[in-house]
């Protein structure tokens, strides 16, 4: 298995196992984040995504 798909599973896992109302709230985030990514170019919407990602990792 890539470490990529490693790494998806354990966060997969982690969100569906979240109390109900953060499992919830985390899940509207992620459709929302979708759909403003659907407006963009694929590999530009990625990118930015990634960006954001690693500031958030960082705070």
């Amino acid at each position: 298995m890539r470490e990529e798909n490693a790494h998806l599973m354990v966060i997969q896992h982690a969100v569906e196992n979240l109390p109900t109302e953060q499992k919830r709230q985390v899940e509207s985030c992620i459709l929302a984040i979708r759909s403003a990514m659907a407006d963009y170019n694929a590999e530009d919407a990625g990118i930015a995504l990634m960006l954001i990602a690693a500031e958030v990792a960082a705070e």
